[in-house]
């Protein structure tokens, strides 16, 4: 099933400690096998006053899909917390032009 996970800041986590950490450390070596091993089909990187991420992932429970989650370094590191939805169909838009 395709699970969304959407990041909050985590309690107690700076603005500026989530910029620093996005920075220093890009995608972890975690984030990488993720998305090496096609458990994680997309993501993009949210912007504005509070930095985050958006990751689509496909897993067999939310359980799973939150274990994996769960053992990103900016979790770990009390940074960000996810929001974590089961997904239906989804499809690309595009206009004509």
């Amino acid at each position: 099933m395709r699970y969304v996970a959407n990041s909050r800041m985590a309690e107690g986590a700076s603005r500026d400690q989530l910029v620093q950490f996005f920075e220093k450390n890009g995608f972890s070596s975690v984030a990488w096998n993720l998305v090496r091993h096609r458990i994680v089909t997309e993501y993009a990187l949210k912007t504005g006053d509070v930095p985050g991420v958006l990751i689509f992932l496909e897993a067999d429970s939310p359980e799973q899909a939150a274990g994996l989650i769960n053992e990103l370094v900016a979790v770990k590191q009390g940074l960000l917390t996810f929001e974590i939805d089961p997904l239906g169909k989804t499809m690309r838009l595009q206009a004509d032009g």
